[in-house]
């Protein structure tokens, strides 16, 4: 019954952004995509599992779908809006704290007063996180990488920003609720408290589409949805070059008073490089590191080495993409017992792994 009111929905939305678009200036592009995936380890019995319980633990062949998004974007003049869903989620789901039903991935209303100031308010990412702001289609791997774990992700709650000043300068500043769907937060089963919130700030710097450089940091005060919880805090830096066949990044995030635990910090490091051979074919190398501090004294620390290679099959390079990864793990990764590796929020794969995906999108 709720699949039919669903299908009904967005039945009535095509037809009804036909309509306006036929009667007004308003503009309306709705947009959708799916990630078709195989995962299979590399022998060991417990290859390509992941530290957060994901994955495959026996080592075979396994076929999913990453990402199934449907969503449509609306404009007129000034005013716009968003909304994304996500149909890998069901109705049912319940939500995070502070955020929608998990089904809602983005959905936002906004009116821009200039390049240096628009405003929006509703559910959406929060800007911190270079590759995290990057859309799920666009993702030069088959993965969302370790440092995903630290950002403080969607949440709802308003958002001032600015981009193209003095021909290149842009940020962000987001105000709203605590993030329950963060893996870093303390805040995921509590009750929403409007005591407590999350705060953003981002500024960036655009050289055309040769450079671009960023620095976030956010608070997510939660002590009161989370009862004697720390604030956790979070710093982003990232840098992406592109010469020519050549993209280059590099990104750091550093969050400390993880899950609201007092010296439970953590850190993610990634270095990429890419190489377009031609229009078609895309090869690269990325290389990530996550080190965390336990409360108690220690430190522990993971590597994941993606050796990969994009195919642009389509009319453009997120339509008919195939991505191929080969994950190389490494540092403190599975003993005999269990893992040595102490992260709770930036985690990724403890043994080697295999991945494929393929793409459609419009």
């Amino acid at each position: 019954m709720k699949k039919s009111i669903i299908s009904l929905a967005i039945a009535a939305g095509l037809i009804a952004s036909m309509s306006a678009q036929a009667a007004s200036d308003v503009k309306v592009k709705w947009f959708g995509f799916a990630q078709l995936t195989a995962e299979a380890g590399d022998g060991a019995d417990l290859s390509a599992k992941r530290v957060d319980g994901s994955g495959n633990p026996d080592g075979g062949l396994v076929f999913g779908a990453d990402r199934v998004r449907f969503g449509f974007k609306i404009k007129d003049g000034n005013v716009f809006g968003k909304l994304q869903a996500d149909l890998n989620r069901k109705h049912e789901n319940s939500a995070k704290t502070g955020t929608l039903p998990e089904i809602i991935k983005d959905i936002e209303a906004g009116y821009k007063f200039s390049n240096a100031a628009s405003l929006k308010v509703g559910q959406f990412k929060t800007p911190l996180g270079m590759d995290f702001n990057t859309s799920g289609k666009k993702l030069d791997i088959t993965k969302r990488g370790m440092e995903k774990g630290l950002v403080l992700e969607r949440t709802a709650g308003i958002m001032l920003s600015g981009r193209k000043i003095a021909n290149g300068f842009g940020y962000d500043l987001f105000f709203g609720n605590v993030s329950g769907r963060g893996a870093a937060s303390a805040t995921k089963n509590g009750a929403l408290s409007g005591k407590d919130n999350t705060t953003v700030a981002r500024v960036m710097y655009d050289m055309g589409k040769m450079m671009h450089v960023e620095l976030g940091y956010g608070i997510e005060d939660n002590s009161s949805t989370a009862a004697n919880a720390d604030d956790y805090t979070v710093m982003d830096l990232g840098l992406r070059v592109k010469m020519a066949a050549m993209t280059i990044k590099a990104e750091y995030i550093d969050g400390q008073s993880v899950a609201g635990v007092k010296n439970q910090d953590e850190t993610a490091w990634y270095g990429h490089f890419g190489y377009n051979l031609d229009k078609t074919t895309e090869l690269l190398v990325r290389h990530y590191q996550a080190d965390a501090d336990a409360p108690g004294g220690g430190s522990t620390s993971l590597t994941n080495t993606y050796l990969g290679a994009n195919f642009f099959l389509g009319s453009n390079r997120t339509n008919g993409r195939v991505q191929l990864n080969y994950v190389i793990a490494g540092g403190d990764t599975f003993t005999t017992t269990g893992t040595n590796y102490a992260g709770q929020a930036a985690k990724g794969y403890t043994d080697d792994t295999f991945l494929a995906q393929y793409q459609i999108s419009f």
